[in-house]
């Protein structure tokens, strides 16, 4: 009557290894040739279970009912009781998956399952190593890091003559340090602070920067310029850092060392 209805199908794959077939170019079988058990299939490894979704009471009826009529030849059940179960009709050549797998496949779930074990062990095993590895690191970072730094004397004097300067000649930096409010503030009097430390503890780096900064209006590609500037000052900041720490590292050896220098300054 051209009337048409849509039917949602549900597809169930199986794959039964016992079928497998490992020669050459099996990758690339062809589907034309049909699959799973039938005759001449070339994925004979490969089971599909195809049915229509249990939806609606004529779906239930299809697969309870029609199919199995259809697959004895029978257009009515009165037929297959009739005839004993072998209709006239055409036979449809479908062949339902049994109910309960086959030794091979009991096997493969078997053999999956030890496998997937072995996988969760191995991870596991992995982790822990891991774990292990992590916390021996950490061990051996912690006994570095509190291992004493040895500061020779003649250096320790040469950082606190340094510092000396640094409080001496930075005190506005300094101030605005210690009294700024908003993170903005506190960025620029920490970059300031920075710029003019690194004067005394790292002049060639503090040298790169102003050349940077004076080279600023001349420079073509202003990208090119704030990117230069940027990172002679990201190099200027870890000098200072590491001279910081060091400085620290020799007024714990040498504290009469500052002292006296601070006295003079």
């Amino acid at each position: 009557d051209g009337s048409s209805t849509d039917v949602r199908y549900v597809i169930d794959y199986y794959h039964d290894e016992t079928e497998a077939n490992e020669e050459e170019g099996s990758g690339t079988p062809d589907m034309h040739a049909g699959i799973g058990q039938t005759e001449g299939s070339s994925l004979r490894s490969l089971l599909v279970d195809v049915r229509p979704a249990a939806d609606s009471v004529g779906e239930v009826w299809g697969r309870l009912v029609t199919m199995p009529l259809a697959r004895r030849g029978c257009r009515s059940m009165l037929e297959c009781v009739l005839f004993k179960g072998e209709g006239s009709g055409r036979k449809s050549d479908f062949e339902p998956l049994p109910l309960v797998p086959s030794e091979g496949l009991k096997t493969n779930v078997e053999d999956s399952i030890k496998v997937w074990d072995n996988i969760q062990n191995s991870v596991a095993a992995t982790s822990e190593k891991k774990a292990e590895e992590k916390e021996a690191t950490t061990d051996a970072t912690a006994t570095a890091t509190a291992a004493p730094v040895v500061v020779p004397e003649a250096e320790a004097t040469e950082l606190a003559s340094s510092f000396s300067k640094i409080l001496s000649s930075c005190k506005e930096r300094q101030a605005e340090l210690q009294s700024c409010n908003s993170d903005e503030e506190c960025r620029r009097a920490f970059m300031g602070m920075t710029v003019c430390a690194g004067q005394f503890m790292c002049p060639l780096q503090h040298s790169s920067l102003m050349k940077s900064l004076e080279n600023h209006s001349g420079e073509e590609n202003e990208e090119m310029a704030e990117a230069k500037i940027d990172t002679a000052f990201q190099v200027l900041g870890e000098c200072v850092a590491n001279y910081d720490r060091r400085a620290k590292d020799a007024r714990g050896q040498f504290p009469e060392v500052f002292d006296q220098a601070l006295k003079k300054g």
